[in-house]
Order: C-alpha cells, then structure tokens, then sequence
C-alpha cells in the first residue's frame, strides 16, 4: 500500500485556476474539440526530463547500496537496474505515459516564448474543479511539478520504501517478482513527469499524468513532428453532462492586442462560453 506522501502528491488540489500556454492552432482545436492533447513522455520538448528523474531515483539507491549485503543487496541492485535499464533501454521506454502541462501563472514570460508561437499565443485558464472532474472520469492524475530537492529526494525515499518492502516480502515468500526490480520502473512512470530540476520552479507547474495507455486506445493518437511521429493521447475536457468551463483567457503579446481580444471573445460567444472573461498579457515582450 502507498505511503501517505506519495498518496498526497497525486491527489493535491489546485487552489485557483490552471493556465495551459498554446497556440492559435492549440486553442481552435481545444474549443472546437472539446479536448486537449496529453503528449508522450518519451517525446516532451525537453528531454532532459526524464533523465533528471532518473539521476533522484538511481542517487538514493547508491546511497542505500553502501554497506547493504545478502538478499537486500541483491534487490536493490536489481531495482537500481530496472531504472538504468527500463526507462531508457528496449523494455519500458515504449510504456505510454503522456501528460498535458498547465501553470498557477496567467501571464509568463517564459511560457509566452516557449509555447505561445510566433506573434500570438494564449494562455486558457481552465476552472481547477472542473478540470479535476475531467481528470478523474479518465482515471488520471493531476498533480503539481516537485521542484525542491528534499521534495524530490522525500517522494523517491517514500518509492524505494515501498518497492524495497514489497520484493522482500516476495522473496521471504518464495514468490518471484513480476520482473527484475519488482514494480519500480512502473510507479516511477507515475511521480518522474513532476520532479523537475528547480530551475524551472518558476513556471508554477501542474501536470495531469496518464496511467500507461495501450496504443489500441481509440484516444490514443499520432501527430506529425519536427523530425518524427508523435504520439499522443485526446483527453475530453468537457461531457454531454458537463459542459466546458472556463476561468478565464490571456492574449499573449501581440502587435494587434484590440483585434486579437475581439477575435477571442468572438470565438468564445460561438462556443457558448461568451461570459469568459479575455484579457490581455501586461509582459512587455515583443518578438515582432
């Protein structure tokens, strides 16, 4: 069973609107579709994501390495293995895991250039209630990006307690493992996409986070790429009983701020959503 923190970090709550930062593109096809799109891990803009999470996880079982003996040892070295090995060798690396980001900030700089587009970009501030509710009916998780070390380092301690004791129990028993490390590499697919290197603290992140997904999902998709196919997952943001709700839209810095306001409340009033409110950013940032 999971420890109290590691059941926290998956069912934290949002205490006011989540933004998601896209394109002209990213917001017809949102409204349009009534759903927003979870990228695969694997295929996130920032490799290095993973990567980061790995570093935590592969540190604290060389800590417990030192002085460990016997049967311990052994499957700790095993666990340790199943991470270096799974997440990035032939084996797990295809697990679909993908997730969809969103942030507490309507209006970043750093947001507006990474994922805003050339000359217009917006931020849709989705109702935090609302968007659990979409989360839950797909048996998801939101959960808000770990950026302090001690955070990270006391998720992963909770993880590695839990997988240790369980392929103990195992082995006390007699009962092999489902697979070398026990079920370390598949829970870390749960609590990897939130641990972030604190750099990126200033991005307010949260992120739903999808359990692995079966490619024969009729959700589940592929979309060109700059140099590849991405795969990716359509998540219904809005159900024949539960229409979409909107906290808010942000206009990103553009030349045209009347136009590019008008447009979206236009847009919005043709959707049904005509009482949402549009504002636009107060970033002094001009890329035009």
């Amino acid at each position: 069973m999971e420890s109290g923190i590691l059941r926290d970090t998956l069912s934290r709550k949002p205490a006011g609107t989540l933004y998601h930062y896209t394109t002209q593109k990213g917001l017809l096809g949102i409204l349009s579709c009534n759903e927003i799109w979870a990228t695969h891990t694997q295929y996130l803009n920032d490799t290095r994501e993973y990567r980061h999470a790995i570093g935590v996880v592969t540190d604290e079982i060389d800590k417990r390495l030192d002085g460990a003996c016997g049967d311990g040892r052994r499957i700790l070295e095993d666990m340790a293995e199943s991470v270096r090995g799974g997440l990035w060798g032939l084996g797990d690396q295809w697990v679909n895991v993908c997730v969809i980001s969103f942030s507490e900030d309507p209006d970043s700089l750093s947001l507006w250039r990474a994922y805003g587009g050339a000359h217009s970009g917006y931020a849709i501030g989705f109702n935090p209630i609302h968007l659990a509710d979409m989360v839950r009916r797909e048996e998801f998780y939101l959960a808000k990006c770990l950026y302090e070390p001690k955070e990270q380092t006391d998720v992963i301690q909770a993880l590695l307690d839990m997988v240790f004791k369980r392929n103990m129990e195992r082995f006390s028993r007699g009962e092999p493992t489902l697979h070398p490390g026990g079920d370390l590499a598949f829970y870390l697919h749960h609590y990897a996409p939130i641990l972030k290197d604190k750099s990126f603290s200033i991005e307010n992140e949260w992120r739903i986070i999808s359990p692995p997904l079966p490619c024969t999902r009729e959700q589940f998709d592929f979309r060109c790429g700059n140099s590849m196919l991405i795969p990716y997952y359509r998540m219904p943001i809005a159900q024949a009983d539960q229409p979409l709700k909107l906290d808010k839209i942000v206009v990103g810095p553009t030349p045209h701020v009347e136009e590019a306001v008008g447009s979206v409340q236009g847009l919005l009033t043709r959707k049904a959503l005509g009482k949402v409110p549009v504002a636009h950013s107060a970033v002094p940032y001009r890329n035009w």
